[in-house]
């Protein structure tokens, strides 16, 4: 039996495991921005001004609102540094792009 999946299927299950991982990892700041409490000074992602999306999802605020970029690229996810979901993930796109570089894995990753 083939087993197909649709692109919002992709989509979907690529979101869930970017949230599961949010979740695990920044649970703290998740509840603060749920709850409209401010962020402890610790946070390592204080700086990046972060806010959950429609879907739950953190991301990126800041100097990029004025860039000609779509929603992903001016809002970009945020990912743990030292995760091995963030690793396949990279892994994924770099593979995916032809082994482009660092740049231009960085750039494509941005773009979703």
């Amino acid at each position: 039996m083939d087993l197909y999946f649709t692109a919002d299927e992709i989509q979907d299950a690529e979101y869930f495991w970017i949230k599961y991982v949010q979740d695990e990892f920044y649970s703290a700041e998740i509840s603060a921005l749920r709850s409209n409490k401010q962020r402890r000074n610790s946070s390592e992602i204080r700086s990046l001004m972060p806010y959950l999306d429609e879907d739950s999802l953190l991301r990126i605020t800041g100097q990029l609102l004025e860039a000609e970029l779509c929603f992903g690229g001016k809002h970009p996810f945020i990912l743990p540094r030292r995760c091995k979901f963030t690793e396949l993930l990279v892994t994924r796109k770099h593979e995916r792009i032809g082994h482009c570089g660092i740049s231009a894995t960085l750039t494509q990753l941005g773009k979703k």
